[in-house]
């Protein structure tokens, strides 16, 4: 997906940041106004624990200490694939909360790109003249 994004220069920023600033100190705006626990939320990372775990089993069922003609006598394929199909089914849990995660986060962004073209479009209209 190409997003569009418009040319920035400094003086485009800075607009935007002195009309904030103004915004903030004329009026109070509590419904656009991010709380604290909102603007840096403590994200808590993905598990991958389960993944490892289930890996590791199956590669201590792989371990066998014995002479090599006897080493696929004694190897327990099922267990070892059971281990495999249980590590691919928690990186693919995991891959589903990674892809919410984005989904979120695009949804975010879209918000404040809105904002930030609402506050742009003000800011050029409330201008009385050439700068």
């Amino acid at each position: 997906m190409q997003l569009r994004t418009p040319d920035l220069s400094t003086e485009q920023i800075a607009k935007w940041m002195r009309a904030a600033a103004h915004s903030r100190k004329v009026e109070s705006m509590p419904e656009r106004a991010p709380q604290a626990g909102q603007l840096f939320r403590h994200h808590p990372g993905f598990d991958f624990k389960n993944a490892r775990q289930s890996l590791n089993r199956a590669r201590a069922k792989n371990d066998i200490d014995t002479i090599k003609p006897l080493r696929r006598l004694r190897r327990n394929q099922g267990a070892i694939n059971e281990a495999l199909i249980d590590c691919l089914s928690a990186t693919l849990s995991v891959n589903k909360q990674m892809a919410a995660e984005i989904a979120g986060l695009s949804g975010e962004i879209a918000t404040l790109r809105q904002q930030l073209a609402k506050n742009g479009a003000a800011a050029d209209a409330g201008r009385v003249g050439p700068l």
